[in-house]
């Protein structure tokens, strides 16, 4: 045999080595994070590339709790963990991909979750990945904005209360005033408050802005001012809320010039008593006559 034949030879070897050694997995679907009050969906994809499926496992934290053995039975196996609970019936398995449902338990159930899967004889191949899942208690909820009323003259005083709802995780408010961030200026101290709840220490946030309704932002009569709150979650950008109110401005003589046309409209209905115009067609014919009678009277004396 000559020195191509050996060549191409080894190439064979290594290449039939290469495909019979490539079992791995392609994809994991781990949620980042998630409430505790949910039920999350675990699952992997894998590529067996010829070698014959052994079992798929599942672990947190290093800890079995579902192994699938298509070869075994029982086929499906869970296995006791804390923080983990398998929902009856909730999973599948073939020889591409493995699906498995899980109950939470509170904040038990954060950790990191890991696939793996093996070939059977005679190589016996594993392959692994894993991810990690944060179980918090997040916002069910927009903030909420009090104090805020839907109609504002130029120069009043504006005072509004933002306020998040209950999280386990630091909640940071942020004003925005017509699509511009509120300066410190305008901000009071925040007010934290925390209750003891579901093995959580949920936290609450109270942020109230205030400032005059003056400047070039606002100088423009009948202007819409929007005002808006933003709730976010550091680190998790998809957890984001917010919510958002709008009023008119108006100038201080255009607000009384309303006032007085909206009166004007109900002085067809004045009570008696209220003063209402007489046309002048009636005065002259009345003076006319109170002049008569004053005449009368000085020619008597």
């Amino acid at each position: 045999m000559d020195i191509e034949q050996l060549l191409y030879c080894f190439i064979l070897l290594i290449a039939d080595f290469h495909r019979i050694s490539c079992l791995f997995v392609t994809d994991i679907n781990v949620p980042e994070i998630v409430d505790f009050r949910d039920n999350v969906t675990l699952s992997c994809s894998y590529d067996m590339s010829g070698h014959t499926l052994n079992s798929v496992k599942w672990y947190k934290d290093k800890q079995e709790f579902f192994r699938y053995s298509p070869m075994m039975h029982p086929v499906y196996m869970k296995f006791p963990v804390a923080g983990v609970q398998v929902q009856d019936g909730k999973y599948f398995c073939n020889e591409s991909t493995c699906r498995v449902d899980l109950s939470l338990v509170g904040a038990k159930s954060t950790g990191t979750y890991e696939c793996e899967v093996s070939g059977d004889a005679p190589h016996f191949k594993l392959a692994a990945k894993g991810d990690n899942m944060t179980v918090a208690a997040l916002p069910q909820s927009d903030p909420l904005i009090d104090s805020f009323n839907s109609m504002y003259r130029m120069e009043e005083l504006l005072s509004a209360t933002c306020t998040s709802d209950y999280s386990s995780l630091p909640t940071r408010l942020t004003w925005f005033i017509n699509a511009e961030q509120a300066s410190l200026g305008e901000l009071q101290p925040s007010i934290d408050t925390s209750i003891p709840a579901h093995d959580y220490v949920l936290r609450r946030q109270k942020l109230q802005v205030r400032f005059y309704l003056s400047g070039p932002r606002f100088y423009h009569a009948g202007k819409n001012l929007e005002l808006k709150c933003v709730a976010e979650i550091e680190n998790f950008p998809e957890l984001k809320r917010e919510t958002s109110l709008t009023a008119a401005i108006t100038h201080y003589d255009n607000l009384n010039n309303q006032m007085l046309i909206h009166a004007g409209s109900g002085a067809s209905g004045a009570a008696p008593g209220i003063h209402q115009h007489i046309p002048a067609s009636k005065v002259i014919p009345i003076l006319f006559v109170i002049c008569l009678m004053f005449s009368s009277m000085l020619l008597s004396l």
